[in-house]
């Protein structure tokens, strides 16, 4: 399996697809961080949420619950809520309604296990201590950051609140602590992963200079055996020429003594 093929591939249609996001676009606290992500060589984003503060709901009569699919989105916030925007999005109410913090969720494909790990390291020493590596069945892995710190709470059911607006302010303030941690946990991890990135660009550099000898080496040796084959070669040429050159003084000498005689003639 060739899983790093399979990453530069992945990672080209991701930075070249559409953003099918509900907001399509990336939140502006983390644009930072998705751009130093997706310009390294080991990682690139496959989703990311900086975190939000909403209230939604299903305002249909007779509708006993909040789901998620197909529910209206009455207030959102990738900041910290206002009270009173937040107060006026739950008038005219005729089902159920959810005040709701989703802290900050990325994920991040890794173009191996051991780079993966590092991202995970710097997760979770950021204080994102729910995150975790996941390996799919074509060898794609990918480190989801996450944490725990959230908030949901139900306000209203048929159209009626449950709770007093003393209340409801008391929840968004609390909302508004928890968010204000979480953007703290996303510049540390941000400021951890530029650590990480600058420190696999310097082991990847030191490869190259360990490797370069090693292949200096290979090429010398390389040389040399091509050297010795020819210097063989030639050694079997000039072999051959002094044999010829030897049969032909043999046989140049061999005449001249079969015109000689050994006796002159006796008249």
């Amino acid at each position: 399996m060739n899983i790093a093929g399979n990453f530069d591939r992945d990672k080209e249609r991701a930075l070249t697809g559409v953003d099918l996001s509900r907001k399509g676009s990336i939140d502006a606290r983390i644009q930072s961080l998705v751009s130093v992500l997706n310009a390294s060589t080991d990682f690139f984003t496959t989703s990311s949420c900086s975190g939000r503060i909403i209230i939604f709901g299903d305002n249909k009569e007779g509708s006993k619950s909040v789901k998620k699919k197909g529910c209206q989105w009455l207030y959102t916030t990738h900041d910290e809520a206002v009270y009173n925007a937040a107060l006026e999005s739950l008038q005219n109410l005729t089902g159920d309604s959810v005040l709701k913090f989703e802290p900050f969720v990325l994920h991040v494909q890794c173009r191996s296990l051991s780079n993966a790990q590092s991202m995970l390291s710097c997760a979770v020493a950021s204080g994102f201590r729910n995150s975790g590596i996941s390996i799919g069945n074509k060898g794609k892995i990918i480190v989801a950051v996450r944490s725990t710190h959230g908030l949901e709470v139900p306000l209203s059911q048929d159209g009626e609140l449950l709770v007093t607006n003393k209340y409801i302010e008391k929840l968004i303030e609390i909302a508004n602590t928890k968010i204000q941690e979480n953007f703290l946990r996303i510049d540390r991890f941000y400021q951890n992963v530029i650590s990480l990135i600058e420190t696999l660009k310097h082991d990847h550099i030191s490869a190259n200079v360990v490797n370069k000898p090693n292949m200096i080496k290979k090429k010398r040796k390389k040389c040399e055996k091509m050297e010795s084959r020819q210097s063989d070669e030639k050694e079997k040429v000039f072999s051959v020429k002094e044999n010829s050159q030897s049969e032909e003084s043999s046989e140049n000498i061999c005449e001249d003594l079969s015109k000689c005689s050994l006796f002159e003639s006796v008249t």
